[in-house]
């Protein structure tokens, strides 16, 4: 079995319900398979890990090939039955859409380490925040691929057609109203400060169609198995990078807030950073480095708005910031990838 010892790691399941997908369409083929040293035969076991990266390449390779502005809402929709992975089949024998809800919360690192989901109730509503770490973060057909993936999901699982309250994602529009609309049901909203998904609090207590509490039970003993053998979670340095990121969103991402979701004191995790050689100003400094770049490469970021999500004080605070990473201007950087993208 594939075991990633430093780089974030995901269930092969994500590989193959995503490679098969993008096959369908012409977008993949058995060569990229093996310019990840992967054999198209026999296929994966769903069980395997693999690094995120990989599917994060098979993403760049589709939009090499021409792939649609929705090509994430549109596979989204496409999830197979038979590339579920070991926290998808676990969520569908629940006796609830809110219990099948609560495993996905729980168990998310089993499905990739570098997505998660917060839930958050409020008058009635439920809004389900996807929160990404690197390498996903600031990856917009990705995002709409997790958020589609989702309700396509819960849709198979209850057997109703379920119409979300609202939709927010934090990027840009990536094609036109109808597109979205046909996927979840409603109007769509960007520009958020998290990206979601608002259903009715009644619909969590759905019945799902694969209800087995007996299935259920030994499953859970698997993954639970599965998730505390992860080699990341032994890792300081990654928790701390996962949190900062989701921190961003949240606007907690301060060493106070890091620390208590670690449940350490500061001098504790100070400490443990400084035995993994590193400390927490050069995680953030890398966080923020790597958002930056991504965010400023899409079509449409406005730098005033990505100093606002990188948690700065003031835009010229992320001017300074940026030059010292890469001696040049945010909007120069810009103007660079925008010309960049035009010769490609």
């Amino acid at each position: 079995m594939l075991q990633v010892t430093t780089a974030p790691s995901a269930s092969a399941s994500l590989l193959l319900d995503l490679y098969q997908a993008l096959r369908s369409l012409q977008l993949a083929g058995p060569d990229d398979l093996l310019a990840l040293g992967l054999a198209p035969e026999p296929p994966l076991d769903l069980e395997t890990r693999i690094p995120v990266a990989w599917l994060v390449r098979l993403w760049q390779l589709a939009q090499q090939r021409g792939a649609p502005a929705d090509l994430g809402l549109l596979l989204g929709q496409r999830r197979g039955l038979q590339t579920r992975g070991p926290v998808a089949n676990l969520a569908a024998l629940s006796a609830t859409l809110g219990e099948a809800l609560e495993l996905f919360c729980r168990h998310s690192p089993v499905m990739s380490e570098c997505e998660s989901l917060r839930v958050e109730r409020h008058a009635g509503r439920v809004r389900i925040v996807f929160l990404f770490s690197a390498p996903l973060a600031g990856l917009p057909p990705i995002c709409e691929y997790s958020l589609s993936s989702a309700l396509c999901w819960a849709r198979q699982m209850s057997g109703v057609r379920l119409l979300p309250l609202a939709v927010g994602l934090r990027h840009a529009a990536l094609a036109g109203p109808a597109n979205y609309r046909q996927v979840f049901g409603c109007a769509v909203r960007f520009g958020e400060a998290q990206d979601y998904i608002e259903m009715a609090e009644a619909d969590l207590q759905l019945p799902m169609v694969g209800d087995n509490a007996y299935l259920k039970g030994l499953l859970q003993q698997r993954v639970s198995s599965m998730q505390a053998q992860l080699p990341t979670h032994s890792s300081l340095r990654q928790q701390v990078l996962r949190l900062i990121e989701q921190g961003l969103v949240s606007g907690e991402f301060s060493v106070a807030a890091v620390a208590g979701r670690l449940q350490i004191s500061r001098q504790t995790l100070h400490r443990h950073l400084r035995e993994e050689d590193c400390c927490f100003s050069e995680l953030l400094a890398q966080v923020r480095r790597q958002q930056a770049l991504q965010r400023l490469a899409q079509p449409g970021c406005r730098v005033e708005q990505l100093s606002r999500e990188l948690g700065f004080s003031e835009p010229s605070a992320f001017y300074k910031a940026f030059k010292g990473w890469f001696g040049l201007s945010p909007k120069a950087y810009q103007q660079q990838a925008g010309t960049m993208a035009v010769i490609a």
